[in-house]
């Protein structure tokens, strides 16, 4: 996988395993904690690493941002992951 750099630099490709802070933004839900448990599923189920759950609402709490620390093995699985987040309920977007 090719990323650039900023813009400025030349594209790099992704070395893996590779160590990333994953920031996922859901639907407000009353309880953080379930929109947290649903992708902890998901991140077991797919056997990646996960630490350091951290989690913002919006300025009008219509989006909570959740950022979490993983570790993921292979572009494949890094392409699975952002397939599969797309599949719990209010997800929006994964960067």
């Amino acid at each position: 996988m090719k990323i650039q750099n900023n813009g400025f630099g030349k594209n790099e490709k992704v070395k893996f395993p590779v160590n990333f802070d994953l920031k996922i933004i859901m639907h407000t839900l009353p309880n953080p904690q379930i929109s947290i448990a649903e992708m902890e599923s998901l991140l077991i189920e797919l056997h990646i690493p996960f630490k350091n759950w951290r989690y913002k609402p919006s300025t009008k709490g219509t989006y909570t941002s959740f950022t979490v620390n993983i570790d993921l093995e292979s572009e494949s699985l890094m392409k699975k992951l952002y397939v599969d987040l797309r599949t719990i309920p209010g997800f929006k977007m994964a960067i």
